[in-house]
């Protein structure tokens, strides 16, 4: 009698233990990259909250014709309550209350002369200290808040602040779809902790700006270009589309290389409506938003400069955005931020395609935006923030 014999098939407990061996060795050098995508990508939408519900208030303080002018931080502080849930209110001279850790890490001074620093919450005395955005806030008093979901938050408001038209709608700044802040915010400068106690305390992490380059470092053209495997890395952490352009694959992506350059510092380049306060700051104008296209004398109808220079199919900017000027603001030396903006193109943290992002142009006589700009452009510079 024939008998068939039947054979199982089975792993050795060496195999098997091989096999996890692999495994962990795989799951030590993957893990810690991803826990750190997924916290940029948690706190990204932390950060997003608190602008939104910020801005909401300052946005139906607008239509209510209430978003100035106010001679004190505090002053504006006591009408923000009545639109913002706020569960506490520090004095300037008791900011440290409002601030649960003792230290802030960030860094003092710019390009390749900043270091590492460690500031004393309750010494961000003014506009100055915080490296304000807003106008006029030079040596106005700050005031420290907790907001009603918990978030500690210094501020300086502008005692300048004007032209805002309660009857107008602002642009809202949209990150995934979702909206952030629009220009009823550019009174207020802010930094703000989005895990209170918790660390690592430090500015571009836990600790965020708002209107503020506190703590910021500016590469300028000091950065070098990305190629796909550091822009894979980038996508990943970040959220952004594109690696596959023409020009990613060359390696020569220098939008990527200088959001990688922020990246290893902590930071992070600057939101579209971090640039359009940085214009507000340097033309003296707190109505400025992400999508203001502004032009001085020489461009005569800029409307139609416009249409001349990039034809009517790049004519993208809005017609209620355009700003054809008799002169443009930059010498009241009193009504501009703590902050100087130096001429030249600056990169935003928003992709506009596979092979272009978004910047804004700084000039004696324009600031405008561009959402075209090729991200193999050497020339663009780098504004690391805490944003």
């Amino acid at each position: 009698m024939n008998r068939k014999v039947k054979i199982k098939n089975a792993f050795t407990l060496a195999e098997v233990l091989i096999t996890l061996g692999v495994i962990g060795v795989v799951a030590a050098v993957i893990m810690p990259t991803l826990v750190t995508n997924v916290q940029e990508r948690v706190r990204k939408e932390q950060v997003r909250t608190v602008r939104y519900k910020f801005t909401k208030a300052t946005d139906k303080m607008n239509s209510l014709g209430k978003i100035g002018r106010y001679d004190t931080t505090m002053d504006f502080v006591n009408e923000l309550k009545k639109h913002m849930s706020i569960a506490q209110i520090c004095e300037n001279g008791e900011l440290d209350k409002c601030w649960p850790s003792a230290t802030i890490n960030a860094y003092s001074g710019m390009g390749a002369n900043a270091t590492t620093a460690t500031y004393n919450p309750k010494n961000l005395k003014t506009g100055t200290d915080l490296m304000a955005l807003a106008i006029g806030t030079r040596d106005t008093e700050t005031v420290g808040i907790v907001t009603g979901d918990g978030v500690p938050m210094l501020l300086v408001y502008s005692p300048v602040c004007s032209g805002f038209d309660e009857a107008k709608t602002y642009t809202w700044s949209v990150e995934n779809g979702k909206p952030v802040t629009n220009a009823t915010t550019n009174c207020v400068s802010a930094i703000f902790d989005i895990n209170g106690i918790k660390g690592p305390n430090k500015i571009g992490q836990d600790v965020r700006t708002l209107n503020s380059v506190f703590g910021s470092v500016n590469l300028q053209t000091a950065y070098t270009p990305a190629d796909v495997a550091i822009c894979e890395n980038m996508k990943k952490k970040y959220g952004f589309q594109y690696c596959n352009g023409e020009h990613t694959v060359a390696g020569n992506d220098y939008w990527v290389g200088a959001m990688a350059a922020c990246d290893k510092l902590g930071l992070h380049l600057p939101s579209f409506q971090t640039l359009a306060v940085l214009a507000t700051s340097r033309y003296a104008d707190p109505t400025i938003g992400p999508y203001t296209a502004l032009f001085g004398p020489s461009y005569g109808d800029c409307r139609e400069w416009i249409k001349t220079t990039w034809g009517s199919e790049h004519y993208y900017f809005s017609e209620a955005e355009i700003r054809c000027q008799a002169a443009i603001n930059i010498s009241d030396e009193q009504a501009k931020s703590a902050y100087k903006v130096q001429d030249g193109i600056y990169w935003s943290s928003s992709e506009s395609t596979a092979t272009g992002a978004y910047v804004r142009y700084f000039h004696s006589d324009y600031s405008y935006w561009h959402r075209g700009t090729s991200r193999d452009y050497s020339i663009i510079k780098s504004l690391c923030v805490g944003d």
